[in-house]
């Protein structure tokens, strides 16, 4: 089973990837906000379940807000349909 979990560099994304990988999946594409966007249309195709973790939890402003969670999580159902 390929497997994406966004927000893989975060807490949950971490820990969940580790139990992941000790239950034997091994095909874990891990998308963060420091992987190139392009690679998300990429693992979109191949993934057979997704962990949508990312977003921004304490924002300095809206719009950050707003990128960061709804902008993103659009974009990422786009990918997905």
């Amino acid at each position: 089973m390929n497997i994406l979990v966004t927000g893989a560099n975060g807490f949950i994304g971490k820990n969940l990837i580790a139990e992941l990988k000790n239950q034997g999946y091994n095909n874990i594409f891990e998308f963060n906000r420091d992987t190139e966007f392009e690679l998300l249309s990429e693992y979109c195709k191949k993934a057979d379940f997704v962990f949508h973790l990312a977003g921004v939890n304490r924002p300095k402003n809206t719009s950050e807000f707003m990128d960061g969670n709804f902008t993103f999580t659009k974009q990422l159902l786009s990918e997905l349909k």
